[in-house]
């Protein structure tokens, strides 16, 4: 008679076919700054936040699993438009959600209701008819559209950033940058690797490299490998974030409101949200021994050209002359695209600037005043 599994055992083996999901449809895609979670329902402080580094110091991290807690994440639609079929009490180890930024005069962050769950979005309607004008503006349908960002609980090795060796959050991580990046590592056609299963799980070494554009700088991940690691215990998931819990699910109102810059006469209310029963807060563990043994390493791709010259990393690009439906631009990093559309106004409103002519006694009117635009993180 066969073994029936222990509820550790399918939660297990639920999370590893998460990450072989994630590994699998990688490539597809389906249909003061704020943050799209609520850090006050977290009870306990806040853990020690990891921001990758570039040049010669690379970072050693370890993803750790989070408990769902909310029933609306089975429902949760990922990058690749597929769902993530978790119920409550699964583990996943990561927060993968389409966002928002800089929505209205308080630059506000909001879930993206579209693409999270198939539902109406003010902004993602404002995107799609701009896209149906006859002369649509690329910078406006940038500043509209959502992007992919990634939340992580993880371990840092680093001895200098986590002193005490306590377990952290990787917050707000690009997709494009980074998630995709470990997943493209982590596919090796018929098999995959588990990085993130607690027992038979790697340590993810990444080395980062910084880009610039004038006054614009990020990090991405220029190469990533995959070290043997000492397996968790299972109560480690008791010190990691469910960020479920944290993430703020705004109604199609409350977002237009900010969209439009209406002022809002009474505070948000979340009522598509639950938050859970209990949180637990994270807790310090003793320091983990470095991983030594390489499991798989990527051979580095050569430097993409580019400069702060302006040089598109994109051959097939021109710097200051962006291509919205082009599935480069598609995939550029928000800072990268709006300096480029930045360019591209620049010399567009060049153009249609008429020359000044001499006027006999000019008109006192009242001009209506310009709103700033603000750049993305």
């Amino acid at each position: 008679m066969a073994k029936t599994p222990t509820p550790a055992e399918i939660r297990r083996e639920k999370l590893r076919n998460r990450q072989k999901q994630a590994v699998e449809t990688k490539d597809q895609k389906g249909l003061g700054r704020k943050s799209v979670l609520d850090w006050s329902r977290l009870v306990g402080k806040k853990p020690i936040s990891f921001t990758p580094t570039a040049g010669k110091k690379l970072n050693l991290i370890d993803f750790l699993p989070f408990v769902i807690t909310q029933e609306w994440y089975k429902d949760l639609r990922t990058f690749s438009g597929l769902t993530t079929n978790l119920e409550v009490g699964d583990w996943d180890y990561k927060l993968e959600i389409p966002v928002h930024s800089n929505v209205g005069e308080n630059n506000d962050v909001f879930l993206c209701r579209r693409l999270a769950f198939g539902k109406r979005c003010p902004r993602c309607e404002a995107m799609f008819e701009e896209y149906e004008k006859t002369e649509p503006n690329d910078k406006i349908i940038k500043d509209l559209k959502p992007s992919w960002r990634c939340w992580y609980n993880i371990y840092d090795y680093d001895e200098e950033a986590n002193p005490d060796g306590v377990n952290g959050i990787w917050e707000d991580a690009s997709y494009y940058l980074f998630e995709k990046e470990i997943l493209d590592e982590a596919d090796e056609g018929e098999e995959t690797i588990l990085f993130s299963d607690i027992e038979m799980g790697k340590s993810i070494e990444i080395k980062g490299r910084e880009k610039s554009i004038g006054k614009n700088k990020f990090v991405e991940a220029a190469n990533v490998e995959f070290k043997d690691r000492d397996p968790y215990d299972e109560d480690i998931v008791k010190d990691t974030v469910s960020f479920d819990a944290l993430v703020k699910i705004c109604t199609y109102e409350e977002i237009n409101e900010a969209h439009l810059g209406v002022k809002e006469n009474s505070e948000s209310k979340e009522t598509e949200t639950e938050k859970p029963e209990e949180n637990e807060t994270p807790s310090h563990s003793k320091r983990r021994n470095k991983p030594a043994t390489i499991q798989k390493k990527s051979e580095i791709e050569d430097d993409i050209p580019f400069d702060q010259e302006g040089n598109c990393p994109h051959e097939e690009m021109t710097f200051g002359n962006p291509d919205i439906d082009s599935d480069f631009c598609k995939k550029c990093p928000d800072d990268l695209f709006d300096a480029c559309a930045a360019i591209a106004n620049k010399e567009e409103k060049i153009k249609e600037e008429p020359k000044e002519e001499p006027k006999e006694e000019p008109k006192e009117e009242s001009s209506p005043a310009r709103r700033r635009r603000r750049t993305k993180r």
